[in-house]
């Protein structure tokens, strides 16, 4: 069944039926919806509001969103409500299925609060932002991601529910990335559409 993509007990796909299933959709039509997945311009809430706007309400502490990056000069704007989202490590290269071709790109953000750089509170929510390699000639021109938000825990530390020592979230982080090729990144890199 076609709708039933990424379910296994929950909600939990995988970031090559993130992109080729449910991003290349959403690219080739702006209408196209899904009910795991909300539209929402994640860059106008902070963190904290966007498990209230999921569609997904669940103990898991992972939501999904369809959202448009917004440019500044040329380049993706990740100021959000209340901070921003800051790019931590490379961009991940996400491969077709049985081709092992690049479909995509995944990065890896952490937010901040504030937006003084001197003052930088680094926060315990993570997201992954999934971008589609588009070689598609019905392309729509819109600049459409899906993103996964998830709360890292902050059991057994004593932290705060925003604040979290940082070798802790690096260390999470680390833990979350899956292994990936970083072959050609820079050639597949330049073929995308910004």
């Amino acid at each position: 069944m076609d709708s039933l993509v990424g379910y296994r007990y929950t909600f939990q796909p995988t970031p090559e039926e993130l992109v080729s299933h449910y991003l290349k959709k959403k690219t080739r039509d702006p209408a196209f919806t899904f009910p795991s997945i909300r539209d929402v311009d994640i860059y106008k809430y902070h963190p904290c509001e966007l498990p209230g706007l999921s569609s997904i309400q669940s103990d898991e502490q992972v939501w999904y969103f369809f959202s448009t990056l917004a440019k500044s000069g040329g380049r993706a704007s990740r100021k959000a409500k209340g901070g921003f989202w800051k790019i931590t490590g490379k961009d991940r290269v996400v491969k077709a299925k049985h081709s092992n071709n690049p479909i995509g790109f995944k990065k890896t953000l952490v937010f901040y609060q504030g937006s003084n750089l001197g003052q930088q509170n680094r926060t315990n929510r993570v997201m992954h932002e999934y971008q589609y390699l588009n070689k598609d000639p019905v392309f729509t021109g819109t600049e459409v991601v899906v993103c996964r938000l998830k709360r890292i825990s902050n059991e057994g530390h004593g932290l705060g529910e925003e604040n979290i020592v940082p070798e802790l979230v690096t260390q999470q982080l680390q833990d979350l990335h899956l292994p990936s090729s970083s072959d050609n990144l820079m050639e597949v890199r330049k073929t995308m559409p910004y």
